[in-house]
């Protein structure tokens, strides 16, 4: 059987634990205003809005942010929370977003 190469050390890159965020949200994400705000924003929005764009009917399983937090985004301020701000996603759509927007990409720009 043959032996794993061990790892060498160096320094210069960095170690990213997989699925680390960068900031953590916990703060905004479970405080009950925006449990409660979301629960109502899917029930309001019950379709994936980008499903719908391609002629798909998926229902609604998370609230988006149009603009993320990082790029200082309005919605994140708990006493305002306003439906024009956010957009009804699946899974699949909010994971691919999500993915894009870690590196760099953003909707209209590429």
């Amino acid at each position: 059987m043959p032996n794993t190469p061990k790892k060498r050390n160096r320094p210069w890159v960095k170690n990213l634990k997989q699925h680390e965020r960068v900031i953590d949200m916990s703060w905004f994400y479970n405080d009950t205003r925006w449990r409660k705000f979301s629960k109502s924003y899917k029930l309001r929005h019950p379709l994936c809005v980008r499903c719908e764009e391609r002629g798909e009917l998926t229902p609604t399983q998370v609230t988006d942010h149009k603009v993320r937090y990082l790029d200082s985004g309005p919605g994140f301020n708990l006493d305002d929370l306003k439906d024009e701000y956010f957009e009804p996603l699946c899974n699949k759509d909010h994971n691919s977003k999500s993915g894009k927007e870690a590196h760099g990409y953003k909707r209209g720009m590429g």
